[in-house]
């Protein structure tokens, strides 16, 4: 363990370092917002490692990193300069945490090093390795309570939330309950300042955040979350292994829609050209009537802006919630499907009946006519080692018969620890190791039932193509032929078509670039915003 030697007159240098794919960093931006209320003197660091929002990132995701262990020394010598270091990563990028780490070590040898994230909670024994200790609980709590003992030069080591490496081993402190909806109404709105630095990839140095750096990353879309948690359990889901680690994961937890839209008013008072709001719920759907009703009439007041909700459930959708969002200014929804299997839909603890399925498809498809909104997307798993080639070409039926509009987002499964997911894998050999797997959860096979998918995601072919395509699509662990060209062929037209749903009406919540800015600037972009009642926090 680390010694401190700090006074009140000696306050320790502390950073805030996000560390992934991206700079939106939706959890980290909620403590780092804590940490500037109690360490107002916090310096906050962004290393986006690639964009995953680029159209590149999206064709070939797993090659366009630049970040290397250069940039890590680079990084980490920078960093050695602080005291208290603070490092927030999802799994994806704990590899460049540890170089970073690694280079901060050698320059710093005293330097504390806490680590928090989704990676410090699922992978905590790796994430303590290579740190003085991790946040193993929601991260604003226990923060300020470390933080008041460590400045105070105090025993900080029974911290709730969090394990310490000490001499005498590792102290693994119980979690505190999870936060309530009183208690995340009573935090600050999450961090979306300009008064941070970024590590520039090409200048090989941090430097000043700008909005042009908010627009490369997040175009003209303000990213975030309003409600945590998930009632489901789907096997494959993150949300699973955290209701493993505490049941209460499954209760819908979320500040008041007052909270709520000071949080956008005062990121659109710093990025004034925000022109639609993206809400990354698991399950937004699922919230009250009455919260959703009372969110819906501020937004539409004091936002009034499109807005995109990413948290549908085919078993939790109401018609008379999607006219509420629809009156707000909700443009497109993202319904998870994942299969249209009954085998799979039960593997993936999914819940949901095809049937039902189809009839959420349809209520979304009505919707989108109705209220001209771009075309719903729904979430697809692809290569599954468990899928034998029923389960694929029945998906692929399934998605051929929905009614349109509609288009797809497509995952390759990839398996996070501590699920059931996991579990299975582990205990199933013959199937090979997915858990292994360290590629984007964008890449997908070029495989034939990969090709049709991209291809429905962008229209609907006619019956005798998709026939003779379809007799072309073997399971998973099936000898097959692949298709390289005419994967990237369909992928690319896939994409385009579906950038094109968003250019006709405006909307760039899939779409980013510091060129967006200058869209805006030039007033391509016609919005309108109630500005007479806003208030920024």
């Amino acid at each position: 363990m680390n010694e401190t030697s700090y006074s009140p007159s000696r306050q320790p240098k502390v950073a805030f370092v996000s560390v992934e794919s991206g700079i939106a960093a939706l959890g980290f931006r909620r403590v780092a917002a804590v940490a500037r209320t109690v360490a107002p003197q916090t310096d906050i660091f962004f290393i986006a490692v690639d964009n995953l929002y680029s159209l590149l990132g999206q064709i070939v995701p797993t090659k366009q990193t630049g970040f290397d262990t250069n940039d890590a020394e680079i990084a980490g010598k920078h960093l050695a300069e602080y005291d208290l270091i603070c490092f927030s990563a999802m799994t994806a990028s704990a590899k460049y945490v540890e170089a970073i780490i690694s280079s901060i070590r050698m320059h710093n040898p005293s330097a504390f090093i806490l680590y928090g994230g989704v990676h410090a909670i699922l992978y905590s024994e790796d994430a303590m390795a290579v740190s003085d200790a991790i946040c193993y609980n929601e991260g604003e709590r226990p923060f300020e309570l470390f933080y008041k003992a460590f400045a105070a030069s105090e025993d900080y080591t029974a911290t709730p939330g969090m394990w310490f490496k000490t001499p005498g081993g590792t102290i693994k402190n119980p979690s505190l309950t999870l936060n309530s909806n009183e208690e995340l109404t009573a935090f600050p709105v999450p961090y979306a300042g300009l008064d941070c630095a970024i590590y520039d990839l090409r200048a090989k140095k941090f430097r000043p955040y700008t909005k042009f750096d908010y627009a490369s990353y997040n175009g003209l879309t303000f990213r975030t979350v309003w409600s945590i948690g998930c009632p489901f359990s789907c096997t494959f889901c993150a949300n699973d292994a955290f209701i493993n680690l505490d049941k209460h994961y499954a209760r819908l937890r979320y500040p008041t829609p007052e909270h709520l839209v000071q949080e956008i008013e005062a990121a659109i008072s710093l990025y004034p050209h925000i022109s639609n709001v993206a809400f990354y719920d698991d399950n937004f759907i699922a919230l009250p009537k009455h919260i959703i009703q009372e969110f819906s009439n501020l937004y539409k007041t004091r936002i009034n802006l499109p807005f995109v909700v990413f948290g549908i459930h085919p078993n939790t959708i109401s018609q008379e919630k999607l006219d509420m969002l629809a009156d707000a200014g909700v443009n497109r929804v993202r319904m998870g499907i994942q299969s249209g299997s009954a085998r799979m839909l039960k593997f993936y603890n999914r819940g949901t009946l095809v049937d039902r399925i189809q009839s959420s498809a349809s209520i979304l498809a009505i919707a989108a006519r109705k209220h001209k909104m771009i075309p719903p997307s729904y979430d697809i798993i692809t290569d599954n080692p468990v899928e034998e080639r029923d389960d694929i070409v029945e998906t692929l039926q399934l998605l051929y018969d929905l009614e349109r509009p509609y288009t797809i987002t497509l995952f390759g499964l990839r398996v996070f620890p501590n699920t059931k997911l996991w579990q299975y894998f582990a205990t199933h050999p013959a199937f090979g190791d997915p858990r292994n797997i360290n590629t984007s959860y964008l890449d997908t096979r070029p495989t034939m039932g990969n090709v049709l998918l991209y291809l429905l995601g962008a229209c609907k072919p006619p019956k005798r193509l998709f026939d003779w395509m379809l007799r072309r699509v073997k399971g998973y662990n099936e000898e097959q032929s692949i298709y390289p060209a005419l994967h990237m062929i369909v992928k690319v037209a896939y994409l385009s078509k579906r950038a094109l749903d968003h250019i006709k009406a405006l909307d760039f919540t899939v779409i980013v670039g510091a060129w967006t800015y200058y869209v805006w600037k030039l007033g391509i972009i016609k919005r309108s915003r109630v500005r007479s009642s806003a208030k920024t926090a």
